[in-house]
């Protein structure tokens, strides 16, 4: 008995140890205005034995969050850390991260609420924090977590004093909530919203928007918008529809008309007003250089006030004028080089200046996009250098940009071994080919130079084929070991959903396949940008019984949601394999099976095995093709292998 107690000791011990906090607030019920001390441990997260890590404290006050860096001394393995607050903080988010490896608590988060004078939690401190499980944290890469948000929310609103200092927040959340009793409070809080006499013109356009959204009803949204143009007759409306006029103009003369009318009737122009109107004159500027009149452009871009603005305008010019690559035509490399150069000077200005940045990004953060910047533009410039003759110069700038990207940027690692050869020679080159290809961060035209070269230094096709089957294999392997660490085990929501033809599709008669699920929309940019990717990956796996995909249309819902899905099908000749996800009602925009997968944006892929268990969840789009597809096929290979079987017949 004795020896069994003492082995039970032992276990709780073990237990005790493995369970230590790894986030501590030293500070007690903190109030706004004061300075929060902190305590982190790395032990057993992402971080664990990553040297310099930073630290950014994300101040939630009512608006978007506000991104402070914060210092962090190190004591063994405790790091300490503290971050002055403002009288307007309302609660603060820690984030901790190094490039791509991030703890965010397992998505739970680390914060902390601030708390009044007598220690209760203070007015906006819950609604803070279910906004950023209701998206926010997406900043810091934290997932959303509806059900977590919708506790805060419900606490907070419970609460009649923040239901009126919050009642823009709380309309939002009676509109989001799923209690159907909620409805009926929404219709009548708006009433109740649109009868005060004090409403802003923002006040009066949330209100609108949230009837629109939540019960369409367009007969009340004119009469608001009626209101709004009454009481506000040269408020913002006035502004964004002659913005929406200048947007939708085809014509390079409508478009200046437009400009110079909007120039007139709202300058001079505020700092808040700087992004409309600069992108405006970047729009007016790159049409004019695509007609060839540079002058023009120039003039535009001399009105643009934003240094991030005007770089990027220049940089698309000027990548224009390059051609676009090094092994095409460029169309006009001085007046290219010209416009490139003013591009690099734009991000060196605004690295002074800093007067681009957004509140939740971090000046560390905000350094290191405009780094990224930088070497983005210098790519283009080093394009116009190759197609002038100068290709040394264009060598070491390249150089600097690949190594910016940690070697990871397709487009400039296919530049920089098109240089290396130009200018280090055939051996250098195949040496850093070699190393793209080992990492499998190459592109076809890659690959096709490392052909040429190895076979230009006396070797077989034979012992080519041999070398780039090690040098793929050893790629995959990396891929693999990368995608290990996101992958997840889970059941896979059932669904049966109907097709094109009307027929019923269920997820249970797909089982035993590796089941592609694919959720877009018809206006969905990065849906459809990502579709010839798509495309590529069910041509190659067509006649493979393993593997099936379905591209489930969500969050559309109107009358004509059959035709528009039809006809851009049908245009676009897809052969995909297209399911109507369930809308909730006959009105708004609530769906069954994407609600039921915990999607919150999309293009959202699911990879889910021969089982039905959801193995991968990818997010969003890759602008590189190629990249995104050996990704798919490595995710299928995993899924598959992972539930009984390697594939019979792989990409």
């Amino acid at each position: 008995m004795k020896k069994l107690t003492i082995l039970l000791l032992a276990v709780t011990l073990t237990i005790t140890a493995t369970a230590q906090k790894n986030f501590e607030v030293l500070t007690k019920n903190p109030t706004p205005g004061s300075t929060i001390t902190f305590e982190y441990m790395p032990r057993n997260t992402a971080l664990q034995g990553v040297k310099d890590f930073q630290a950014t404290a994300y101040l939630l006050e009512g608006k978007l969050p506000l991104a402070k860096a914060v210092t962090l001394k190190q004591d063994g393995g405790i790091y300490r850390g503290s971050v002055k607050t403002n009288d307007s903080t309302r609660a603060v988010f820690f984030a901790f991260a190094k490039d791509e490896k991030a703890d965010n608590n397992n998505d739970e988060g680390y914060y902390t609420m601030l708390y009044d004078k007598k220690g209760a939690e203070v007015i906006g401190a819950n609604q803070a924090l279910a906004v950023v499980f209701d998206g926010y944290g997406g900043i810091w890469n934290m997932k959303t977590n509806a059900e977590k948000a919708a506790g805060f929310y419900k606490k907070e609103f419970a609460n009649a004093v923040a239901k009126e200092k919050l009642a823009n927040e709380y309309l939002n959340y009676l509109s989001q909530s799923k209690d159907p009793a909620d409805k009926d409070l929404l219709k009548a809080a708006l009433a109740s919203r649109l009868e005060k006499k004090n409403l802003t013109e923002l006040d009066m356009m949330t209100v609108n928007n949230l009837y629109q959204r939540s019960f369409k009803d367009k007969e009340k949204g004119e009469a608001i918008v009626a209101q709004i143009k009454e009481r506000f007759p040269n408020g913002l409306w006035k502004r964004n529809e002659a913005s929406a006029a200048f947007q939708k103009a085809k014509t390079l003369a409508e478009k200046e008309a437009l400009y110079a009318d909007f120039t007139t009737a709202f300058g001079p122009f505020k700092k808040e007003d700087y992004n409309q109107i600069d992108g405006m004159s970047g729009a007016l500027a790159k049409m004019h250089a695509d007609s060839g009149n540079y002058e023009a452009a120039k003039k535009y871009i001399a009105k643009i006030n934003l240094p991030s603005i005007k770089g990027s305008t220049l940089n698309s010019i000027a990548w224009k004028l390059a051609g676009q690559g090094l092994t095409k035509t460029p169309v006009n490399v001085k007046e290219g080089l010209a416009f490139s150069q003013q591009s690099l000077n734009a991000v060196n200005e605004e690295k002074k200046l800093m007067a681009g940045k957004v509140p939740y990004i971090s000046e560390k953060q905000y350094a290191k996009n405009l780094e990224n910047s930088y070497h983005s533009y210098a790519d283009t410039y080093a394009t116009l250098l190759y197609h002038n003759g100068d290709f040394a110069q264009a060598y070491e700038i390249e150089k600097k940009a690949v190594d910016n990207y940690s070697r990871k940027n397709l487009n400039m690692n296919e530049s920089f071994a098109l240089l290396t050869e130009k200018v280090k020679g055939a051996a250098a080159a195949q040496a850093e080919l070699e190393k793209f290809l080992e990492d499998g961060k190459y592109t076809p035209a890659m690959k096709e130079q490392m052909q040429r070269l190895y076979l230009a230094s006396g070797k077989t096709d034979v012992q080519w084929a041999s070398y780039m089957t090690a040098l793929e294999e050893s790629a995959y392997n990396k891929l693999k070991a990368e995608l290990t660490k996101k992958m997840i085990n889970m059941p896979a929501p059932q669904f049966a959903l109907k097709d094109m033809d009307g027929k019923e599709v269920a997820l249970s008669s797909l089982k035993g396949k590796v089941v592609v699920v694919d959720f877009w929309a018809t206006w969905c940019g990065p849906c459809i940008a990502s579709f010839p990717m798509m495309q590529t990956a069910v041509n190659k796996l067509k006649d493979n019984p393993d593997v099936a995909f379905v591209f489930i249309d969500t969050w559309e819902n109107d009358s004509n949601r059959i035709q528009k899905v039809t006809d851009f099908i049908a245009k676009n000749k897809y052969t995909f394999h297209v399911l109507y996800d369930d809308p909730k009602a006959k009105e708004g925009n609530e769906f069954v099976v994407v609600e039921n997968f915990g999607v919150d944006g999309i293009p959202t892929k699911f990879v889910i095995d021969r089982n039905s268990n959801i193995r991968f969840k990818s997010v969003g789009y890759n602008s590189n093709q190629e990249e995104a597809l050996k990704e798919l096929n490595t995710m299928i290979d995993m899924a598959a292998a992972e539930s009984g079987a390697p594939l019979k017949k792989a990409f």
